[in-house]
């Protein structure tokens, strides 16, 4: 067992307030030589708040708050489970609340790239276990006895020696008045009672009896509903408009112009109609004349051409390792193909929507947002007020995958009610967000692999060309920043390796979807990962095994770094295998198929084990297997990772944006197709149990479905398919 670490009060200050992580406000308080005539009798009844994250009340009550943005990863939970756990308390006793933005006592709060139980797990238990701490002293200075005499259990202090028993209520007064403890003692991860436990949602009784509140049920006094008609063709702007025809229409108040931001992502230009109500300001968006600016028309097939005459050329050199050229040329046996992907949708259940109030020199928002802080600062920028004068209330969202990481929702909610003079809910319809959504990028990957007289991969060649995210938004960093990762398998197990990018130009929106770059790539990569093991001659499991060889940790600069374990990657790669039943056989016209990824810190294997029937594909078992670390709440893991499978299993099967025209053909579920429910397959999923600290949970089950499938298709059928979505190619 590993001795639980000490943290001296400086350090804890320090690290906790270091920039990316947590602000711990303590307050002043008395010394310890200042309180020798405290005692319980003297003290006013006052709850215990040592720091924001929790507070107990003089009746024992436990509140603790949830920092950031909650869209269905589980982090109202997770995140309150690691407090509970170091404060010593029962998780039925706890009451959970949805923190506001207040990033000078919270830290970040933020909701994307996997990453709030990670960044988050050290602070929040420092969190819980000064106020334990603060709690143990109290009672030992009640009692006369010494602190290591007293211990914490289920929230209360027990004197070992006598049996004695205090609340953590009765002692609420007096722990607030204690100064800070020089030192922290954290619990040993042997001593968890709570951390590595199933846990139920808290918001699931709420979700189950329709009480939740999401960002479309947000009243406010005197409130007016706003939708906003955009551009028809990306890129096109706003040229005049005639507000005169909708406000013919009953109910319609004001129609407001909106000028777009110079990032695309921050503030589209547009048109609001704002009324009394959704279906009024609807029928007057409907009347509303408006002209936009012409754009030369762009389509899927223009693209593709694009990708493809890009692809001829060299690209960027992401990394070099070896002599590529060289080992292509030596090789016994060479092998090409090119993979490519659609752009995706995000398509949430509650599409993008945010209430603004803007007046006496303050700017409030309320809505379902993954970037609060983002959205602070376009209100204070549309508006002209400073980012202090903006209030932002989190709602739960009702989904998000990357969508609401921009806030350009939020933007146009703050603008409306501003010329409003009223507070105004912003609402998107499904059709606006499909068809002004900002998409995962469409993209083409070439590649080439190298193998020797005895089957060995000895070159590997990776091309991207696609829409980048950064170069759409106009961001500072290169275009390759958000599409390429040098650093991801096979990079450093193939001795001659080069990656190369190419931003393909585009006026099409892009921006992240669940797992970024990782959905695209990880499916080429894995699929002709297959290809290579077939030329090869060798089972697709035992080459990905020989190629991660002994374990060690490699470099990793991105997603989950500064390495990666070739020992867990092989864990679960195994786990998942055996779980399958990988050796086993199958009955004929069925097959599996393997994929593996690392990112955002995790490790992940999929096997597919699949048939094409008449009427298409059909999943016979989907079985995962995951490496978190430690897995803070078991079942929201689980959830976790059949969310994503079955994101991961539609973007694969049907899921499609095409362009015609400058715009999205796509419009509603009609067209943009989503898994029923009697389509979903049973996921089943391994955990790996750990004492590494937590890693990225939320997104890292997607990449490697996709892969996994056209694997399982290619044993079943002898047939490569390597273009995204399968719909129309099964048979």
């Amino acid at each position: 067992m590993t001795t639980p670490p000490l943290l001296n009060r400086r350090a804890f200050l320090i690290g906790t307030g270091a920039a990316g992580g947590l602000l711990i406000a303590f307050g002043a308080r008395p010394a310890l030589s200042e309180m020798s005539a405290v005692s319980a009798e003297t003290l006013p009844a006052r709850p215990f708040k040592p720091n924001p994250f929790l507070e107990i009340g003089a009746d024992g009550s436990v509140t603790l708050w949830a920092k950031n943005p909650e869209i269905g990863q589980g982090v109202k939970t997770a995140l309150p489970m690691i407090v509970a756990e170091e404060l010593e308390v029962d998780w039925e006793s706890v009451r959970v609340v949805q923190a506001d933005l207040d990033e000078n006592s919270f830290g970040d709060q933020f909701a994307g790239g996997s990453d709030a139980v990670r960044s988050n797990w050290q602070p929040l238990r420092q969190a819980g276990a000064v106020g334990r701490t603060l709690l143990v002293m109290a009672a030992a200075r009640r009692w006369g006895v010494e602190v290591a005499s007293c211990a914490a259990e289920r929230g209360t202090v027990v004197h070992s020696a006598t049996g004695r028993r205090l609340g953590y209520g009765e002692l609420a007064a007096e722990a607030a008045a204690l100064p800070v403890p020089e030192k922290v003692v954290l619990k040993d991860p042997g001593q968890f009672r709570l951390i590595g436990t199933p846990r139920r949602g808290v918001d699931n009784p709420a979700i189950l009896t329709g009480r939740q509140i999401y960002g479309l049920d947000v009243r406010q006094p005197g409130m007016l509903f706003a939708v906003i008609a955009r551009p028809p063709a990306f890129g096109a702007t706003l040229v005049r408009f005639d507000p005169a025809p909708a406000l013919a229409v009953p109910g319609v108040r004001q129609v407001v112009r909106v000028d777009g931001l110079e990032n695309p992502t921050h503030l589209l230009p547009g048109v609001a109609v704002v009324a009394d109500s959704t279906w009024a300001a609807l029928r007057g968006r409907a009347a509303l004349e408006v002209e936009w600016s012409e754009v030369p028309a762009e389509g899927t097939a223009e693209l593709l051409r694009s990708f493809e005459e890009l692809g001829a050329k060299p690209g960027k050199v992401i990394r070099e390792d070896g002599d590529v050229t060289a080992a292509l040329v030596g090789a016994a046996k060479r092998v090409e193909a090119v993979y490519s992907v659609p752009f995706l949708a995000h398509a949430p259940m509650e599409p993008p929507n945010c209430t603004a109030v803007v007046r006496d020199g303050r700017c409030e928002l309320w809505g379902p947002m993954q970037d609060p802080g983002g959205a602070r600062g376009l209100a204070a920028r549309v508006t002209g007020l400073p980012p202090a004068a903006v209030s932002v209330h989190m709602t739960r969202s009702g989904g998000g995958f990357g969508r609401r990481l921009m806030s350009d929702f939020a933007a146009e909610a703050a603008v409306v009610a501003q010329a409003a003079g009223r507070p105004v809910q912003v609402v998107w319809t499904r059709e606006d967000d499909l068809q002004h959504d900002f998409y995962r990028p469409a993209g083409r990957h070439h590649l080439r692999a190298g193998l020797d007289g005895g089957g060995k991969l000895t070159a590997w060649t990776h091309h991207i060309v696609n829409t980048s995210r950064y170069a759409f938004r106009r961001d500072s960093s290169p275009p390759d920043g958000s599409e390429m990762y040098g650093d991801d398998f096979p990079a450093g197990f193939v001795a001659n390796l080069r990656a190369e990018y190419t931003a393909a130009p585009t006026r099409v929106p892009t921006g992240p979807w669940r797992s970024t770059l990782h959905s695209a790539n990880a499916f080429a990569v894995q699929g002709f990962l297959d290809e290579v093991a077939v030329a090869a001659g060798r089972d697709p499991l035992a080459l990905r095994r020989e190629l991660l060889g002994a374990p060690r940790d490699l470099p990793y600069r991105h997603h989950g770094g500064p390495h990666f374990s070739t020992a867990r990657l092989r864990a679960v790669l195994d786990l998942a295998a055996a779980k399958a039943g990988w050796d086993a056989p199958l009955p004929s016209g069925r097959g599996r198929g393997i994929a593996c990824h690392f990112t955002f810190g995790s490790y992940v294997a999929h096997v597919a084990e699949v048939s094409v029937e008449k009427n298409g594909v059909k999943i016979h078992r989907l079985v995962a297997a995951v490496d978190c670390g430690i897995a803070v709440n078991p079942l929201g893991v689980e959830a976790q990772v059949i969310g994503a499978t079955l994101d991961g299993l539609n973007a694969a099967l049907q899921a499609e944006v095409t362009i015609a025209g400058g715009k999205a053909e796509q419009s509603n579920f009609h067209d943009y197709l989503l898994l029923r429910l009697a389509e979903a397959p049973r996921v089943e999923v391994f955990i790996v149990p750990s004492r590494e600290e937590p890693s990225g949970m939320g997104e890292i089950a997607v990449p490697t479905v996709a892969p996994a499938l056209v694997n399982a298709l290619y044993a079943a059928t002898g047939r490569r398919y390597r273009r995204l979505p399968l719909r129309g190619q099964e048979r």
